[in-house]
């Protein structure tokens, strides 16, 4: 199997099992009557879509994966909260699509090294 191919098989397993995860506990808190995790299944609706460009193009969807990843983060530091109550979803959601990102971008360089 090819370098490229591991990377990008890596990247969709990280996504996968953030995407899975997320959509349980969505899932899960929405039947708890938890508003707000409709912004969660959002999220995951976008990370599945730019999964999908990455996979066909990956130095383009790793770039805008990992622009998502960076955006989110941006995002988390700016609710009006302390790091405390943040920290789980920069962890859970921001450095899995930051990681996915570069592995994408890997994949794109090994597969141009390799030609």
């Amino acid at each position: 199997m090819r370098r490229s191919n591991i990377f990008k098989i890596a990247a969709v397993i990280i996504l996968g099992l953030m995407v899975l995860f997320w959509l349980v506990t969505s899932v899960i808190g929405m039947l708890a009557g938890v508003t707000g995790e409709l912004n969660n299944l959002i999220i995951m609706l976008v990370v599945v879509l730019l999964a999908f460009l990455a996979w066909k193009r990956l130095l383009l969807g790793g770039l805008l994966i990992c622009g998502f990843g960076v955006l989110l983060a941006l995002y988390f530091f700016l609710l009006p909260t302390d790091l405390q109550t943040i920290t789980p979803q920069l962890i859970l959601m921001c450095v899995p699509l930051t990681l996915a990102g570069l592995l994408f971008i890997e994949a794109d360089w090994a597969s141009k090294k390799r030609n």
